[in-house]
């Protein structure tokens, strides 16, 4: 089977994976497709390190996606999938985003998504995966006025460093109905959308959109925009079933 977005003759080329990105959220692509495997634990194994350890340690965090990238040839990779890490960033210190933006996870994601982005230009689509505002506001006991006003912080702060698609993630909806939130998550995508990025929700609360959503176990070359697997893939998966899952969905031999 060809690929799908190999150029025939009188065919224009197809766009680099970051383009295609902005065009989708920039609602200039609703042909476009960006495929994106949810497998940040598995870049952790191929750099044989521990995970917590891989998390905060931004050469590692670039080296380990670059070469999960050069495994799978998706089309983008994974820079930081929340897991607490804002929480654990903050050690302590309370919903300061100056603080946490320049320490543990949340430093090495950034840190990390500038070097992925001046290694490889156009050529690769970058995803955040954020603690949402009403998780945020549970964790750390604050209001969640306060809590939008960090979680927008943190978008503009990833797509600042390279990031071309934010996924808002919730552990709790106590507020997700709640005007506030709304109000706050609708400033996030806005931020977002500045940066020629997106803001999608997981399972698409709020009125976000949500990734097209393929299981890992049942690929399809099928549906448009932002592509993920359908759930977080863990550290011990199958790196050739995670290679088949990407072959699949962008339509290349595998």
């Amino acid at each position: 089977m060809a690929r799908r977005e190999a150029a025939g003759p009188g065919v224009p080329a197809v766009k680099p994976a970051r383009k295609r990105a902005q065009a989708i959220a920039q609602g200039r692509g609703r042909s476009e497709r960006v495929v994106i495997a949810l497998a940040f634990e598995v870049a952790a194994r191929i750099s044989a390190r521990p995970l917590a350890e891989f998390r905060n340690d931004a050469t590692q965090l670039a080296n380990g996606l670059g070469e999960l990238q050069q495994a799978l040839q998706a089309d983008g990779v994974v820079c930081a999938l929340a897991s607490r890490m804002e929480w654990e960033s903050a050690a302590g210190a309370g919903l300061d985003v100056d603080h946490i933006v320049a320490h543990g996870a949340v430093a090495a994601s950034l840190e990390a998504c500038r070097r992925l982005r001046e290694v490889h230009g156009d050529n690769l689509a970058l995803l955040a995966g954020l603690t949402g505002p009403a998780t945020l506001a549970a964790q750390f006991a604050v209001d969640v006025n306060a809590a939008c006003i960090a979680f927008g912080a943190l978008v503009k702060a990833f797509c600042a460093a390279g990031a071309d698609v934010i996924v808002l993630l919730e552990d709790t909806d106590s507020e997700c109905s709640s005007e506030a939130w709304q109000d706050g998550v609708k400033t996030a995508a806005n931020i977002a959308r500045f940066h020629q990025a997106s803001l999608l929700a997981w399972n698409g609360m709020g009125g976000l959109a949500a990734p097209y959503a393929l299981p890992l176990a049942a690929p399809a070359a099928s549906g448009l925009g932002i592509i993920t697997t359908a759930e977080v893939v863990p550290a011990d998966a199958d790196i050739e079933l995670l290679r088949a899952w990407v072959n699949t969905v962008k339509g290349t031999d595998a």
